[in-house]
């Protein structure tokens, strides 16, 4: 593939055509690297091969200004290699360009129009822990470019942006990054190197409504792919529970309507307070637990796999817990307790009847001191 994309980019013509048809793509060659961009172009991308190592070029506009590698203004998107540099032009000024710098001979200057960002679309409904496969290529003229052509170096990210409403600050949030597409074949990607990126996205944020993007670094050769998503709460609920007298204790899922119960199934590790690392799996919405023989922290994180009730599967990621875990109540103790050992508990209880006597003594003779009082009172004196 590399081979016809190859012929097809450097068999184009030298001139860079009046029409905007004519002028998607050409290849230039001119005397001292000058090439000239029409009117009727709005963008357009600089393809510069350079002798190894070097430099990035400089380059020079129609009016005789500079743009450098490290200083361009906005609407000019630059990316570099040992050997490379591509270069995105948003609506350029017509007329002659030119490139200074260790260019190569043979191969020079190729002028491209726009890339197509190609990227699987994203479900309707996501939600929060969800992990996301996402998928995306780079197409010129309905062709995959793989990495002989312009991905090297050139890695892809994904983000989410929170989309305002009337009530909240109209200051712009930081986006959320998700995911960066690869074309190494580790992780979820297949093959290295075939045009094919892929992304592990996890949802870590709260629900409401963003807008998810996914672009090349710098927005060099392609615009940002754009879809509006929702994201709903976590669809299932995570405890434990407290281990018993023989250290028996379980992971409880509480699954929620969107989920079918049935189709859970959860994979993890269990770090013990020995720093053992215990592999976990189970179906359904408890699952066994290795048992809890050491007091301490006990660390879990896993994924759950499911089906929702509309029949798609998912991937939720359940995050690194912490559980406290006391020791047990020994009984040993107890039993071996000599049978005289419980008379600090009846001098207690003696102690406690005896003032509880006194006080009603005192109460009893408070009482009567005020009768008595009351009947000499009212005696009449001789």
């Amino acid at each position: 593939m590399a081979r016809r994309i190859g012929a097809f980019l450097f068999s184009l013509s030298l001139l860079f055509a009046v029409s905007a048809t004519q002028a998607t793509e050409q290849r230039a060659r001119w005397l001292s690297n000058t090439f000239r961009i029409d009117s009727s172009i709005s963008s357009v991308t600089l393809l510069i091969e350079r002798e190894t190592p070097s430099t990035p070029v400089v380059l020079i506009r129609p009016d005789g200004s500079k743009y450098y590698y490290q200083q361009h203004p906005d609407e000019v998107s630059w990316a570099a290699t040992p050997s490379r540099d591509v270069i995105t032009l948003w609506q350029p000024e017509p007329g002659p360009w030119q490139a200074t710098g260790k260019i190569k001979e043979h191969g020079g200057i190729s002028l491209v129009s726009v890339f197509e960002l190609q990227v699987s679309p994203l479900p309707e409904r996501l939600y929060q822990q969800e992990v996301l496969k996402l998928n995306a290529e780079l197409h010129h003229r309905d062709i995959r470019l793989d990495a002989g052509y312009y991905l090297q170096d050139l890695p892809l990210k994904a983000q989410l942006v929170k989309l305002h409403n009337g009530n909240e600050s109209r200051l712009a949030p930081d986006p959320l990054v998700v995911g960066d597409f690869r074309d190494d074949g580790i992780g979820l990607d297949v093959y290295p190197g075939d045009g094919s990126l892929t992304a592990e996205a996890i949802i870590d944020t709260l629900p409401g409504e963003y807008l998810f993007q996914a672009q090349i670094s710098n927005r060099v050769l392609a615009p940002t792919h754009e879809q509006n998503v929702l994201i709903y709460p976590m669809p299932l609920g995570v405890r434990f529970s407290t281990p018993d007298a023989e250290r028996k204790w379980q992971l409880e899922l509480a699954v929620k309507g969107e989920l079918v119960a049935d189709s859970l199934v959860v994979m993890g590790e269990l770090t013990t307070p020995l720093q053992q690392i215990i592999a976990v799996s189970g179906t359904g919405s408890t699952i066994t637990l290795p048992d809890a023989l050491e007091s301490g922290n006990y660390y879990w994180q896993g994924r759950a796999f499911a089906t929702t009730r509309e029949g798609r599967e998912i991937q939720l990621n359940l995050a690194k817990q912490v559980v406290r875990v006391s020791p047990p109540v020994s009984t040993a103790v107890l039993e071996a307790r000599p049978a005289g050992s419980d008379f600090p508990l009846f001098y207690l209880l003696g102690a406690l009847s005896l003032l509880l006597a006194a006080v009603l003594a005192a109460v009893w003779f408070l009482r009567k001191r005020a009768l008595n009082k009351r009947k000499n009172t009212s005696e009449p004196t001789g």
